[in-house]
């Protein structure tokens, strides 16, 4: 069974949109929200960069399990799980979920689902990473050897695997994929640069091993399987981009 990455910690979220993506992506999601939209539940909001960008033209309330991504948060939050939120049923005209479905084990992920069916009252709004290659993110602990995705990311979605989770009470109505194009890496050649070369992905950002605690992973350089890894797969790797959208509307 794989260890939940800890992510209620100060470092990630004072300093977790460096390069301003995620305002930029908040552009597209008032491109997605219907006219008729009032009331939004954001439900695994963060540190509310979002949510509170949404609240200058919405009513929206913020939803997280972390109360120190929550305390950035300027407006109405309710720290919960996204699997039990205190809320009426069809309270929000939409539930909204930016990066959070992927955080979620088989389980939690399928009463997250019917949770967010019994809130929203007509719309739901989806957005995820786009069909990821999980793998290609793995990092490994050089402290305990455990390896383990240093955003805390468990699950992969296509379109259909979204529309699967609603579609007996929604049906999809809108979906696109946007963002920077990342590059699928072979899995063939994944395979050989982790376990040949024993190079794994380099964290970009503050990372707790949840196996040791261990907090200490430099950069390692390339050696000559991983740099042959990496430029042939520069020449064979196909791009798509980064967020998936998914919008769906009560049948």
């Amino acid at each position: 069974m794989k260890k939940i990455v800890n992510l209620d910690r100060k470092e990630i979220w004072e300093n977790y949109d460096p390069k301003n993506s995620i305002t930029q992506k908040t552009v597209i999601i008032k491109e997605y929200i219907p006219t008729e939209v009032d009331t939004i539940i954001d439900v695994g909001c963060g540190n509310g960069i979002i949510t509170n960008l949404l609240s200058e033209e919405y009513d929206i309330t913020g939803v997280d399990l972390s109360p120190i991504a929550l305390s950035y948060v300027k407006g109405k939050k309710i720290v919960s799980s996204s699997d039990s939120i205190p809320v009426e049923d069809q309270s929000f005209d939409m539930v909204f979920s930016s990066e959070m479905l992927e955080h979620l084990p088989d389980e939690v992920l399928s009463k997250t689902a019917l949770e967010f069916k019994r809130i929203a009252h007509e719309y739901i709004l989806i957005t995820v990473p786009n069909h990821e290659h999980l793998a290609t993110s793995y990092t490994k602990c050089r402290k305990c050897s455990y390896v383990f995705h240093p955003y805390g990311h468990l699950q992969s979605f296509r379109l259909t695997d979204l529309a699967d989770l609603f579609s007996d009470d929604f049906e999809l109505i809108k979906s696109g994929a946007y963002g920077d194009k990342k590059r699928y890496y072979n899995p063939i050649l994944l395979s050989i640069k982790n376990n040949m070369a024993d190079r794994w992905f380099d964290v970009q950002s503050s990372v707790v091993c949840p196996n040791c605690n261990n907090d200490h992973f430099p950069r390692e350089k390339g050696n000559l399987i991983s740099k042959a890894c990496n430029l042939t797969n520069r020449l064979i790797g196909t791009k798509r981009e980064y967020w998936l959208f998914a919008l769906f509307k009560r049948k």
